[in-house]
């Protein structure tokens, strides 16, 4: 006889370290589609060390996953731990609530996940959050990915500049053209020391596999390619190479065709009655 499986119950997905879950799980008085789960304590763990005493404390519900159609709210205890070492008072830091505390870790990267495919609008909208909310959650579960990620090494990189506001602000995008994705946003404007920090940032171990540099013919991006990455093959982009070729050849060009040369006899035509004109009154 194959063994009995375990029924699982709600509570059971909601174990965090230093907690235990409570096997009832509560209703909101007025909101039909939110679940509260209360949690109890198991220890303190405030900056990596355990107390035996706390300052005060109070308890706090917070956003977790949704189960089915219901939004789930564990209801945790905070507490605030006086440090006799320096003699402040602190609030105990948990592993498992985002950075912004109303809501948990893991909620943060649901979140997330579910900015990649569609708008931060219709995630509010959705989740019944503010948009402030899902884009700071969002930032988040990005800073994890890269965490995660590593520092990369490419080989073929792209640097272009993009306008965040008016009045020529703007920050450099560096992306490896190799895996598709960007690697580095940032740098106060476009300038030779912006360009400075990446390749600062990137290392000089990783600068030098740089192949190829991918790029619009602006002086400050070529001439820091140059220094940091002088091994790397510069190409310019295809658009800003005829845009600048067919710049001076343009006036020539049209100045050379026939109707052209009739407008311009026409204006010296039209010029010079007037100015005789105006010399007779």
């Amino acid at each position: 006889m194959p063994p009995r499986r375990r029924r699982l119950q709600l509570h059971h997905a909601y174990r965090f370290s230093g907690f235990r879950p409570d096997p009832t799980v509560q209703g909101v008085f007025g909101d039909r589609h939110a679940r509260v789960v209360v949690l109890h304590r198991r220890s303190i763990r405030p900056c990596g060390r355990q107390y035996r005493t706390f300052y005060d404390r109070k308890r706090k519900r917070v956003r977790d996953l949704p189960c089915g159609a219901f939004r789930v709210f564990p209801d945790i205890e905070i507490r605030r731990i006086e440090r006799v070492s320096c003699g402040t008072v602190r609030l105990e830091s948990l592993s498992f609530l985002a950075d912004n505390r109303f809501y948990t870790k893991r909620f943060a990267f649901y979140v997330g996940r579910r900015c990649r495919a569609s708008t931060i609008k219709d995630i509010a909208e959705e989740l019944h959050l503010n948009w402030h909310t899902v884009k700071a959650l969002e930032k988040q579960y990005m800073r994890e990915q890269l965490r995660r990620a590593g520092r990369p090494g490419p080989k073929v990189i792209g640097v272009d500049e993009i306008s965040i506001k008016k009045r020529h602000t703007y920050r450099i995008v560096v992306s490896d053209l190799v895996r598709k994705r960007p690697i580095w946003f940032g740098g106060l404007d476009r300038s030779e020391a912006s360009m400075d920090e990446f390749f600062k940032w990137l290392g000089a171990k990783k600068g030098a596999g740089i192949r190829m540099a991918v790029m619009d013919m602006w002086k400050p991006f070529r001439n820091s390619t140059k220094t940091h990455a002088p091994q790397a093959s510069i190409l310019f982009d295809n658009s800003t190479c005829c845009a600048t070729s067919a710049r001076p050849w343009t006036p020539c060009a049209r100045a050379s065709t026939p109707a052209s040369r009739a407008r311009t006899a026409a204006s010296s035509r039209a010029r010079s009655t007037r100015y005789s004109r105006a010399a007779r009154t």
